[in-house]
């Protein structure tokens, strides 16, 4: 008899003190800012405030499990082994768009709404890919007079931070639609790679004046993605970021730079692969494609539909692979973090929401997609891999 997953039995991110939005609450209250949300256990502000610049790195996709995985095995000797670190949560969904966008803004993901990494906009009438903010057939959401800030209204406590908030990340993205939908950023950097980073991590640290900065690197979640996070590729690219690391450490001395190295997720290495089209009658429950992530599926309902949708979810092969919770329970839950909720959250979020059972992933492809199964590494459900984050706190 196949055993029935509880959502109640699923873990959850720590927002009471022990998550990434806590982070973002130490850091901006010691620049100057205003956040409502509670402070970092162990980091308080007055911590953070005697630093003359504070320098927040983030390694897409490294999560606690891989990093105490890479150690056990005898690497990481130049930086990642040296430097004790902190086990922290993610926020929810545990997932590239949803968390970037907390780190960017300070707020949680019911403040801001950004839910995945295909949001459903029901008022732009489609299902969009928000950070390159395309639609799901890759034609641009909407056109360049579009005033993409006003339609995200994100809120910003992390633009209440005093002086220079330079962001730091990789190819386009600091000067992309939806980042530029960001305007609190004082300065936009960009890089090719490792090395690129480096230089301007140098020049920030050495410029003069108080200030903070974000740096992103993206590319061991691409490897994870494409490898699963056991994999020798993704193992090889974090001994490289390993050496990076404490080349930054040797490039930020002398200069009163505090080092925060965290991550926005970690990753499961799924084994078992669902593809939602292939399930008889299941899309022909929907009002729309699924939306989320392959462990963290949205499903907007037909409401004519919903007991079909409902004894679609209680039979195989979804039985025992996943978790269907309703739109209300979702909210209760206070999965989403703290604060007001974005006036758009309540049309973002599912009728229903799919959580993957651990070593699962959904596929929930477009009419004539070519591609029919998701990644070896996945992300974006509830699991100690996905949501358990490191935190270096590395001092001048």
């Amino acid at each position: 008899m196949t055993t029935r997953l509880l959502f109640r039995d699923l873990p959850r991110p720590d927002y009471d003190g022990g998550s990434l939005l806590n982070l973002m609450s130490s850091i901006i209250r010691a620049r100057g800012g205003r956040s409502p949300h509670r402070t970092l256990r162990g980091l308080p502000p007055a911590e953070l405030r005697r630093y003359k610049k504070v320098v927040l790195l983030l390694v897409d996709g490294l999560g606690s499990k891989q990093l105490h995985q890479f150690i056990l095995a005898g690497k990481g000797r130049k930086f990642l082994a040296l430097h004790p670190w902190q086990k922290i949560t993610t926020a929810s969904p545990a997932t590239t768009a949803a968390v970037i966008t907390t780190l960017a803004t300070g707020a949680s993901p019911a403040e801001h709404a950004i839910l995945g990494w295909h949001l459903h906009l029901s008022d732009l009438g489609m299902d969009g890919t928000i950070l390159p903010f395309i639609t799901r057939t890759d034609t641009p959401i909407a056109l360049p007079d579009f005033d993409l800030e006003t339609y995200l209204a994100l809120p910003a406590p992390l633009a209440t931070i005093r002086g220079r908030r330079v962001l730091i990340s990789q190819g386009y993205i600091p000067t992309s639609r939806t980042s530029m939908a960001m305007p609190w950023w004082t300065e936009r950097h960009s890089f090719e790679n490792l090395d690129g980073m480096l230089r301007h991590l140098r020049a920030f640290a050495r410029s003069p004046g108080r200030a903070y900065a974000y740096a992103y690197w993206p590319f061991y979640d691409t490897h994870c993605h494409t490898h699963g996070p056991e994999g020798r590729i993704p193992a090889r690219h974090l001994g490289e970021i390993d050496a990076f690391l404490a080349r930054a450490q040797k490039a930020l001395a002398g200069t009163d730079t505090l080092l925060l190295v965290t991550a926005d997720h970690g990753h499961m290495q799924t084994h078992t692969r669902l593809d939602l089209s292939a399930i008889p009658g299941f899309y022909d429950t929907l009002a729309t494609l699924p939306s989320g992530d392959a462990r963290m599926v949205q499903c907007f309902v037909r409401s004519a539909r919903v007991k079909e949708f409902l004894r679609l979810t209680r039979a195989a092969p979804l039985l025992g692979a996943s978790v269907c919770v309703p739109h209300s329970e979702i909210l209760r839950s206070g999965l989403l973090g703290p604060g007001q909720p974005h006036p758009a959250l309540k049309n973002r979020l599912g009728d229903y929401t799919l959580f993957a059972a651990p070593g699962h992933a959904f596929l929930y492809p477009r009419a004539l997609s070519k591609r029919r199964t998701p990644p070896t590494g996945n992300h974006g459900g509830l699991s100690p891999d996905e949501l358990e984050v490191p935190l270096f706190v590395v001092t001048p």
